[in-house]
């Protein structure tokens, strides 16, 4: 049961994590406290999600990633801040969704 809901929810979980990814590097290259707010969900979901699918290796990561962008908001990150922990805090979560499977094709189902 608990592999065909893995199976099945995967896929979907990496799609959305890589779009969430991505917003979070478009952040970290102009950052403000708006932008810093979507990331910080976006990656609270990462986590929450990489638990519920038993991703255990995503989690503390993901939060890590978090706290760096609450910082930088909480800081009042703007332009040309030091995001380079958030940076590489991101990095660390594309190499462990790298690691669970490739991108998917745009123009696949």
């Amino acid at each position: 049961m608990m592999e065909e809901l893995y199976a099945k929810f995967l896929p979907q979980f990496l799609e959305l994590a890589r779009e969430r990814m991505k917003r979070a590097y478009e952040t970290a290259a102009q950052p403000d406290a708006a932008a810093l707010t979507v990331v910080v969900r976006d990656l609270h979901g990462i986590a929450g999600e990489a638990g519920l699918l038993g991703l255990a290796q995503i989690v503390p990561i993901a939060r890590r990633a978090e706290d760096q962008a609450k910082r930088l908001r909480d800081a009042g990150a703007s332009a040309g801040a030091d995001t380079a922990a958030l940076v590489a805090a991101l990095d660390e979560i594309r190499g462990a969704l790298e690691a669970l499977g490739p991108a998917k094709p745009k123009d696949s189902p």
